[in-house]
């Protein structure tokens, strides 16, 4: 199965957070660049949150649905 790019993240944490939010409906996912993004975040840029192709739609309502930005500020350090 082919991986898509569901969403991408400036903060790690937000992307653990995304990431779970989908493994807790049932969707796998997997973030790119997670462990170099800690030490070398501003030359990697975003973290691409990925799913299987044929999760990416309803990842996408997942996230759109119950992961608000102001959701998100909530977690932000």
């Amino acid at each position: 199965m082919a991986l898509a790019v569901v969403a991408s993240y400036t903060d790690t944490m937000q992307a653990h957070i995304a990431k779970g939010l989908l493994e807790a409906h049932g969707i796998e996912a997997t973030l790119l660049h997670d462990g170099f993004h800690s030490t070398y975040g501003s030359a990697i840029g975003e973290v691409p949150l990925m799913v299987d192709e044929e999760n990416l739609v309803r990842a996408g309502e997942i996230l759109n649905t119950e992961l608000t930005d102001d959701a998100l500020d909530s977690f932000s350090a």
